[in-house]
């Protein structure tokens, strides 16, 4: 494994970004766990751990990672896919996403309209206590789930 320096924190951040969008919090993680890797093999200098911040720094100011960008664009992912808002909710808060910010981006989206396409896509609305438990552990309320469910046996 090559040597942990500033600039190789930087090109570890710069291609997974990109492969993927993430938060400043997923990169945090994603270059903390190259540090634990890096540990096992060879000695890590003590500034590591300030270089992984100065790199996020970077990547911000450089536009690479921005947190709302990925609010949004989780959000419209998910409720396109037909996933709940508490279900959205849960994957911005595990990516390190503040409350705030995610009930900003949640406030703009159709639980019900989520609710009907997870309805047609998973073929529901044949049995109605198990489609509607299935909705409920998705993430559904009762109300959502029932409307969702009536509105397909129309």
């Amino acid at each position: 494994m090559k040597k942990i320096t500033q600039a190789r924190l930087k090109n570890i951040a710069l291609y997974y970004l990109e492969r993927y969008e993430a938060s400043s919090q997923k990169l945090r993680e994603v270059l903390h766990r190259r540090l634990i890797k890096a540990r096992q093999e060879q000695p890590v200098p003590n500034e590591a751990p300030q270089w992984i911040e100065e790199v996020i720094a970077e990547m911000v100011r450089l536009g690479y990672v921005n947190d709302k960008r990925f609010t949004e664009n989780t959000v419209r992912r998910l409720s396109g896919a037909g996933k709940s808002r508490s279900f959205i909710r849960t994957k911005l808060k595990m990516a390190g996403i503040e409350e705030e910010e995610i009930m900003d981006a949640l406030s703009e989206t159709d639980e019900l309209a989520a609710a009907r396409l997870m309805v047609q896509k998973k073929h529901l609305g044949h049995d109605f206590k198990r489609d509607l438990a299935r909705l409920a552990r998705a993430g559904f309320s009762y109300e959502i789930a029932r409307e969702a469910l009536e509105d397909c046996a129309k």
